[in-house]
């Protein structure tokens, strides 16, 4: 019990930490196919990805296909970092239960995004004494608990009131994920670590590598670069988007440690600081403007522009590199780079850039998920997303120390690179940059108003951190509540039952006619192939889809043309239930019943044997 007493005394945290960790857990548990009836059941944050990832664990260990293929686009190399779904993969094959391969990695994952996101803070704000474990559980909160104002919406009317309680019953009306309103900065908790395993994996590595990091950089420990490269350069296939966070951190600390050894720069003026946040501002403000116009910057304009930024930042890099005297920094993140690359390009020259091509990948687009027709100006789009921490960050940046600016920097490279480059054909999927940033922002904000604006009375630190701490994650907290109570049918018991058939009494390599809805059980539960999946999901991984959905219909619809293309896409059996029934006009069902072989017939899901 001393122990137990002990951890909490120093790490109080951990009374934020584990209630998180088990709300998770909890919710993960209701929130993964729980059965009902014989129907398997999701929460909101889960209805959609869940199913994709579902069918690449099942697909992975049933096909043993390497290197693994789309089960929603046969013939097709997966265009997604596999390996957090390949651990779920293997526990399925050594015989658990779907439901506990999918779980039992989330769990210990979640473990090393919240310790390992603490330690980066702790790491970053220095310090063991109590003030800087007050600042550390303020930016965790402000981090895992994030959200902006988007409340006001709910609140407008009052408590007691339909418009709030709506918090509870819509589908995705929640303060931190109302598109209808242009609130898009979603919940870390809900929204990222709940539905999203390649980010949550992703983190897992990410976070503990920053710590690590920090560490090697505070005491030159050589076997820390080293246990950092290897961690990090099997990042790429977990999550790339977190390598990609990972690069343009390291490039902001080897600048860092490569002025530390140089005397300290003048730094600029009250006047000049906020002079220069009034000008960036005023920048993007009007680059948002251009974008609302007849005549809006073109993509490559765009791209150019955040290509020249990071050119900016790589040229004053190796002009400091060049021109550095102490060649220590440049030993210890020389190996940690040779350890990187020695593990990565293979990863990504075998996988990443040849799933990575086409114009829907690497291209320039302004302002991250604020559409050009969305209404809303560059600040209004941020104060209401951000919501108190937009002002803090400009504060912090103004009216900070040299200490939190320091701190901050990492975070404002990413997110000025996202501001202008996206890398994926989905704009939103930028927010795991933009995320990685926010923790930077995090770490210097609670510095910033534990000491700066407190200015070393303890009455007004006090009213600081709770007007921070409150407005910080009083949108979250609403999102959570909604996210725990949410309960929707995502396989009916048809399907469920039909799922348990065709494990029972057809091969992995058999392809399934089927309707191409986003919670196709077939895919999801069975790891067989059908002809082709949700463009929910293979439209934002850059596949060309349009054909194999078109053939679908017209295998359905068209009786003369149906037999060709059965045999075009060596097609097994043809499933007709509730969704085909529903999607698509089947002009002969009795006839298909007399020219294939009926071998399933139970509670309106018929199958039949080509």
């Amino acid at each position: 019990m001393a122990r137990f007493k002990k951890w909490f005394t120093d790490d109080p945290v951990l009374f934020l930490l584990l209630p998180l960790y088990l709300f998770v857990v909890i919710t993960l548990l209701h929130h993964t196919i729980s059965y009902v009836d014989g129907a398997m059941h999701s929460g909101q944050s889960t209805y959609g990805d869940m199913n994709m990832h579902l069918g690449f664990i099942t697909s992975i260990a049933r096909q043993h296909t390497f290197p693994p293929e789309y089960s929603l686009l046969p013939g097709t190399r997966l265009a997604y970092p596999f390996l957090s779904d390949s651990i779920s993969s293997s526990l399925y094959l050594f015989g658990s239960s779907l439901r506990i391969a999918y779980l039992l990695p989330m769990f210990a994952a979640l473990l090393q995004v919240f310790f390992g996101a603490y330690f980066t803070i702790r790491r970053l704000l220095h310090g063991a004494d109590g003030s800087c474990r007050g600042k550390s559980i303020l930016a965790f909160a402000l981090f895992f608990l994030n959200g902006g104002f988007g409340f006001v919406y709910f609140l407008n009317k009052g408590f007691n009131n339909e418009n709030f309680s709506r918090i509870f019953t819509a589908f995705y009306e929640t303060p931190t994920n109302y598109v209808t309103e242009n609130i898009q900065w979603h919940n870390v908790i809900c929204d990222m670590l709940i539905p999203q395993r390649a980010t949550l994996f992703g983190w897992a590595i990410l976070f503990p590598v920053l710590a690590l990091l920090l560490h090697a950089r505070e005491h030159k420990n050589m076997r820390c670069f080293v246990l950092s490269g290897v961690l990090a350069g099997g990042l790429v296939l977990i999550h790339t988007h977190s390598f990609l966070a990972l690069g343009v951190c390291c490039g902001i600390f080897l600048l860092q440690d490569i002025l530390a050894e140089r005397p300290e720069a003048k730094r600029l003026p009250l006047l000049g600081r906020f002079g220069a946040v009034v000008l960036f501002l005023l920048a993007m403000c009007l680059i948002r403007n251009r974008q609302q116009s007849e005549n809006p910057l073109s993509a490559n304009a765009i791209l150019t522009i955040g290509l020249a930024l990071a050119g900016l930042f790589a040229g004053v890099l190796v002009y400091f590199l060049v021109h550095a005297k102490n060649r220590k920094p440049l030993l210890l993140w020389g190996v940690f780079l040779g350890v990187v690359l020695v593990l990565a390009l293979p990863q990504l020259f075998g996988f990443t850039f040849q799933q990575a091509q086409g114009e829907q990948f690497v291209r320039g687009s302004f302002n991250w998920a604020n559409s050009a027709d969305s209404g809303d100006g560059y600040l209004m789009f941020y104060i209401k997303n951000l919501g108190i921490m937009f002002f803090l960050t400009l504060a912090m940046l103004v009216f900070g120390t040299k200490k939190q600016c320091k701190i901050a920097l990492p975070g404002i490279a990413i997110w000025l690179m996202s501001e202008f480059i996206l890398f994926q054909p989905n704009p939103y999927d930028n927010n795991k940059l933009l995320l990685v940033a926010y923790l930077f922002f995090c770490a210097a904000v609670s510095d910033f108003v534990w000491d700066t604006m407190s200015a070393g009375e303890k009455d007004r630190r006090v009213i600081f951190v709770s007007m921070t701490a409150f407005l910080g994650v009083f949108a979250a907290l609403l999102t959570m509540g909604r996210e725990y109570v949410s309960d929707y049918e995502l396989y009916d018991a048809s399907y469920v039952s039909l799922c348990e058939w065709v494990e029972d009494n057809t091969e992995p390599s058999d392809i399934f006619l089927t309707n191409n809805n986003h919670n196709n059980a077939v895919a999801s539960l069975t790891g067989r192939n059908i002809v082709c999946g949700s463009g929910t999901f293979l439209y934002y991984h850059g596949l060309d889809y349009a054909q194999n959905e078109a053939d679908v219909k017209t295998m359905y619809e068209d009786p003369a043309k149906r037999p060709e293309l059965l045999e075009k896409y060596h097609v097994s059996y043809i499933v007709v239930g509730a969704y085909e029934m529903n999607n698509y006009a089947i002009p002969d069902l009795d006839a298909m019943r007399r020219d294939y072989k009926t071998v399933y017939d139970e509670n309106g899901v018929l199958v039949l044997e080509v």
